[in-house]
This record gives structure tokens, sequence and C-alpha cells, in this order.
């Protein structure tokens, strides 16, 4: 068995921190990984109009720059069909990469199979990458693999895109290819660690007894995106160890050190519930991304929507269709005039304090009280029951909160999306009806429900923003969200805040980083 690695920091890596690694950082990284051994080297992915060499992305060849030490070495860039033109990669010369790894999807190949034929017509050694290998059927592999073998390509590789190959999915695989693929083509492995199968699985694969010549994907660190890669120095290691001592160790601590752990510091990768839902469920990680960031239902729910996933679309994010279904499972709608009729009675003449789960009314509560003392007002508990202050009504539209929920005998508002669940007396609201736009914020739609009543004047407090977590009023309360996220959340609440303004005069009495008007 021959066995090389190819690492690929630079562009599996590169979704990490959107390819931007600096210029110094890629020159360095590309010669330790020469100085490590490791015999190829992917430099990043090239896509029509990029020319930023601070970044891993190129919009032709002549923009990579490799090391002047590079005898032995082979070089690479990958491209997604359909990011580039054939037409852009201009002639391979001997100071440009070496290779081009085509990633393509299965209906996407016979368009492949034209560019692949056409760089390999310009010098180019070409790598065949179909994405998520362990979706196709066997005769749809066995099929590729007879058009593969009529190619010639460098290497055809099974890319386990959703992480969610056992060592049983990988050893069907690999046979299939390793009875049927031309002897003198290339079998590579991509892994993604979802389920942290990568090291196990290649493991598995560098012990079998092949002639062919065996190709490992790895980045540093496991550097990639969600669940990340198989890890460059624990594969190395395990050839030095028990195959062949070829790989230079140090310098990949010294990537690590130097480059990998400051960009850590920023970016997260590694096991997370997403792509370990992607990978047992069969579907692309941002279905199960979607539904978690909700923060809005329990995870039997969240099964159930991701098992309803359209069968065709499972390995392709096409938002609409989680919208679609996750709209479906949170809309009943009912009609509430007489609980919204009921309410409004209650709340009269007096003014209207809303308590979101923000910390600071802990921080403020002398504040609150007083204001309360004062006022008089209506007190509205969102999403949560206060310790020291008594609200008048529990305003629910969460329901993996309400399930989490100890209300006792308060009176309690639920969104049709809930239902009453039993509980005595409680007022269901019409879902629908407080929504405007794809991010049902609670602390919007508690606002819209104040409309409906309405409510001309409003106080808020416990408005503290969204942060990656540890700013709300008790643990149990906190979503995580990543920093991407969060910045899309604040940015529509602020928007729907100011919205909301020009119909209700609202006011905050705990500390916000939200704006309602061009004075605040």
């Amino acid at each position: 068995m021959k066995t090389s690695i190819l690492d690929c920091t630079l562009r599996d890596g590169g979704y990490v921190n959107n390819f931007r690694f600096g210029v110094n950082r890629i020159q360095t990284l590309t010669e330790k990984l020469c100085a490590a051994n490791i015999e190829m080297i992917e430099c990043g992915f090239m896509r029509t109009g990029k020319n930023d060499p601070e970044c891993s992305l190129y919009g032709s060849v002549d923009q990579i720059k490799l090391p002047e030490e590079r005898e032995g070495r082979m070089f690479l860039a990958m491209i997604a069909y359909g990011e580039i033109t054939a037409g852009e990669i201009a002639p391979r010369k001997p100071e440009n990469i070496d290779g081009i790894r085509l990633s393509f999807h299965n209906d996407e190949w016979e368009e492949t199979k034209v560019f692949a034929l056409d760089l390999m017509e310009k010098g180019y050694i070409v790598f065949i990458q179909p994405i998520g290998t362990i979706s196709y059927t066997d005769m749809e592999l066995l099929n590729l693999i007879e058009e593969v073998n009529k190619l010639k390509p460098f290497a055809l590789y099974m890319v386990d895109t959703l992480g969610s190959m056992y060592k049983n999915d990988l050893y069907r695989m690999f046979y299939l290819l390793e009875n049927n693929l031309n002897k003198d083509i290339c079998i590579g492995y991509h892994a993604h660690n979802n389920l942290q199968l990568a090291f196990a699985n290649a493991m598995s694969l560098l012990e079998l007894h092949t002639d062919r010549h065996l190709i490992f994907d790895s980045s540093v660190f496991g550097m990639g995106r969600g669940a990340g890669n198989l890890n460059t120095e624990l594969i190395t290691h395990f050839i030095n160890s028990n195959i062949e001592d070829r790989y230079n160790l140090v310098p990949l601590l010294e990537i690590i050190d130097d480059i990998i752990l400051p960009i850590n510091a920023q970016f997260s990768w590694g096991f997370s519930e997403p792509y370990y839902l992607s990978a047992i469920m069969g579907v692309h990680p941002n279905y199960a991304s979607y539904l978690l960031d909700k923060h809005s239902m329990n995870m039997t729910k969240i099964f159930d929507l991701l098992s309803n996933v359209p069968g065709d679309d499972k390995h392709l994010f096409i938002k609409k269709n989680i919208e679609e279904l996750y709209h479906a499972e949170m809309s009943h709608v009912i009609e509430d005039s007489v609980a919204v009729e009921e309410i409004a009675k209650l709340v009269g003449q007096r003014e209207v304090l809303v308590l979101a789960p923000g910390s600071s009314i802990k921080t403020h509560v002398a504040d609150l009280k007083d204001y309360i003392n004062t006022t008089s007002p209506y007190v509205i508990a969102l999403n949560f029951v206060p310790d020291e202050i008594a609200p008048d009504l529990i305003f629910v539209s969460n329901r993996k909160r309400f399930e989490r929920m100890e209300h006792g005998d308060l009176p309690i508002a639920v969104t049709s999306n809930i239902g009453s669940q039993g509980v005595k007396g409680a007022y269901v609201i019409d879902y629908d009806s407080l929504l405007r736009d794809s991010f049902e914020l609670s602390g919007i739609m508690v606002l819209r429900f104040l409309l409906r009543l309405g409510i001309e004047k409003a106080t808020l407090a416990g408005y503290d923003g969204f942060t990656g977590g540890g700013d709300y009023y008790r643990d149990s309360l906190e979503g995580h969200h990543n920093a991407q996220a969060v910045d899309t959340l604040n940015e529509s609440m602020n928007k729907q805040l100011m919205d909301i303004n020009e119909e209700i005069a609202l006011q905050f009495i705990t500390p916000t980083p939200y704006k309602v008007s061009s004075n605040d």
C-alpha cells in the first residue's frame, strides 16, 4: 500500500475564518507543511473574481504563491463546480500548482466531466471529488466509476460530506472502488468529524491490505467547518508509528501554536450538536442549525422535522424547505378575540411593564420595584417567572421554555404553537398574528401582542441583547448563539423595535444595546 497525506487546512479550514488567514500565515503554513514532509498541500479554493492576497481564495492560478522549496510536493487547489469556468483556468506552467480537485453534486457530473477533461488537457493533475458519496447507491457509484475509468484522472474520492460513515459504510464504498476502479487511479478519503469517527475510519483504511495508492485528506488541528476534519497531526503520527516513519511532527505543532490556536480563540470548530444531528439524520447540517438556532422546540420535535426534510434535498440546504416545515409546525391558527378582549380588560388604563429575561432584571431589581410601587403598571413577564417581582401575566411563545416553566397559579397567555397543554385558565393567542418576518423574536411578539390589546405606551426591562450566552436572568434560560447569529438577531431586534416604536411609545428602564429613536 502506498499512502499520501493531503493537507487541506487552507481550503477546508478556510470555512472557519472566511479564508482570511493573512498572506504571511498562508506562506508560513505551506512552508511548514513542506517541512513536515506532507506530500500534498491544498492551497485553497478557486472562485471567479477573487483576488485578495490575505485570503486562500483565488481567481487565477497565477495568484497562488508557492514555496521556493517544493520538490517532491504536490500543490493543489479546489474548484466547486459552478464557482469558476474552465476558461478562467490558464494552461499549467511549471511555477504554478500541479493539480486541481473538482467537487460536484451527483446531478452535475456530466458538466464536471467536461471540465475535468479540459483541465487535464491543460496539463493539470485532476482529482474527482463527488460530494456526499455515501448518498450514492451502489449502481450510481459503479456508473461513476465506469465514467472515471474512461476519464483516467489521478484520483477518485470517497467524500463523507455529512461525517456519517461508520466503518461498514466505508468498507462497502471502498471495496466497490477497489474492485472496479482502474488500478492506476488513486482512492482518496475525505472525512468530516461529525460523529468523531474521522481518525478511526482513517486507521481502518490504513489497516487494509491493498496495492492501491490511498490519499487521506486532513487539516492541522482538524480545522474545518462545524465538526472539523481528520487531524493532520494525528494521522501522520499514526503512520509514523505503525507504517513508516516519514513525517516531521514538529512543524505541525508549530503551525498549531503559531497559526491555528490564535484562530481557534476567535472561531470555534469541533463536535457540535447541529453536525451530530446532521450525521445521524442524514441531512445537511444547516437544517439542524436552523432549528437549533430558534431555541423554541425540544429535541423530539427537532428530530421529527429533520426526518421530514424532502428526500431529494436532504444533502443540499434549501432554506425554503426547512422554513416551511418549521412554520407548519409552529403555526396553529385560532380564533383568539375573546382571550385578547379579556386580557385587555384586565390591563384597563394601567401602564404596561414588560420584563424580558435579561440579567439586568436582577441587577436593577430595586429600580424596578420603585417603578412598580410608584406607577402600579400591569406587569407581563416574557417566557420566565421572576423571583423578586410578581407579574400580572406570564406571556409564553417559546415551547422549550414553557416545558421547563413552573408558573404556579399565575395567569398565563400562551401562543397557539404551544397550546394550552392542559393549563387551567390559560389564554391562547394566535401565533401567526404576532409574526412579521422570519425571526420570531419573543421580545417582539409580546409587543405585537400589546398592539392587539390597544396599548399605546410600554416600559421595557431585561432587553439586554443577544450574546453568546451568560446574560440571562437564570442559567436555564440561556441560548447559545455563534457570533454571526448574535449579530443577525440583534440587528433584527433593533429594527423591529424601531418599527413598533412608531405605534407604541417604548421606553427602557434597564440598560439595553437597542435604540428605538435617533435620540437614544
